[in-house]
């Protein structure tokens, strides 16, 4: 039922009720991985919560591959990932150990808080950029498990820094999510663009739709993301 809803209010363009339905498919999967598979639960819970997305997703995006709507699209994808970030934040508040693989992943006292050059961080964001890219291209349905994935990492992070801040001053700290939430935004918007464009390249390759203005929207869009991840990693290491 959960992905003909997810359907129903992509095709509608409702942005809030994608935002509920991301957050009730990311508390539902943890639910069901932390009853069945307490013991990789931080795992199997992006995986269960992505499952109903996949049939909304890649529905929704092959309709619109021959003439895209890349705002209307690009607002889709970051309704659902605002909804599942939001509630992986909130599960990590409520339980901390929830989501300790994701943290170790990032770092949570290295790299992720440590002072970092521009390069290296702009070719670790490029380097995930095109595999997301290359994955939702070869793999259509990838898409939804990597944007969970990329949920669940950012929203145990962020609910990490929250956790540490002491006082009204820690706030406005450089340790505080609202210092990360810059470069975030952006960098998850060029990954959330990776997705959109693997899955529309995907669909106009098998398709056979070879037109040339065709071709040049999805450059276009291939561009606005590495705009994105440049500007995020500008802004990270500035």
């Amino acid at each position: 039922m959960l992905p003909e809803i997810i359907l129903e209010e992509e095709e509608e363009l409702d942005y809030t009720r994608l935002v509920f339905a991301g957050g009730f498919a990311a508390i539902a999967g943890f639910l069901f991985a932390r009853v069945l598979f307490p013991s990789q639960s931080a795992i199997l819970a992006p995986v269960f919560a992505a499952i109903p997305l996949i049939y909304p997703l890649m529905t929704y995006y092959l309709e619109r591959e021959e003439r895209p709507d890349f705002f209307q699209e690009t607002s889709v994808y970051a309704s659902l990932f605002t909804g599942i970030a939001a509630a992986f934040f909130a599960i990590s508040l409520v339980i901390p150990e929830a989501f300790e693989f994701q943290l170790d992943l990032v770092g949570v006292s290295g790299y992720a808080t440590a002072e970092a050059s521009f390069i290296p961080v702009l070719l670790n964001n490029m380097t995930v950029f095109t595999g997301i890219l290359g994955v939702s291209f070869l793999l259509g349905s990838a898409g939804a498990f990597i944007l969970v994935w990329n949920a669940s990492v950012l929203g145990a992070f962020f609910s990490h820094l929250t956790r540490d801040l002491s006082g009204a001053q820690g706030i406005f700290s450089t340790a505080s999510p609202l210092a990360y939430f810059p470069h975030a935004t952006l960098e998850m918007t060029g990954f959330i663009i990776a997705g959109i464009l693997g899955t529309t390249a995907s669909a106009s390759v098998y398709r056979e739709h070879w037109g040339m203005e065709h071709w040049k929207k999805l450059a276009k869009l291939y561009l606005v993301g590495v705009i994105a991840i440049v500007g995020g990693a500008f802004i990270e290491t500035v």
